[in-house]
């Protein structure tokens, strides 16, 4: 019965990021620069940070709304400045 199970162990399903950066002569510090450059970009660092922590799915979800009534504000905001008011 459980024989055609499909699902994959955990560390299977994950997916792997390989990040490589070349260290050209001796400055090691330009490839520090450029390694931290892609992780930023691919968000390696945020997810990190977020995954420090278990989040309920209705406190993410709470998070993002914060997140977007924020926005929301500033944009009006922004154009009432432009108008004038």
């Amino acid at each position: 019965m459980f024989e055609n199970h499909t699902r994959k162990p955990r560390q299977e399903r994950q997916i792997s990021r390989h990040f490589e950066v070349e260290v050209r002569g001796d400055d090691v510090m330009k490839a520090w620069r450029k390694l931290k450059k892609k992780l930023m970009k691919e968000r390696v660092l945020e997810e990190v940070k977020e995954r420090r922590y278990y989040q309920k799915p209705s406190e993410k979800k709470r998070e993002t709304k914060k997140l977007l009534r924020r926005q929301a504000l500033r944009l009006r905001r922004k154009q009432m400045e432009k108008e004038g008011f």
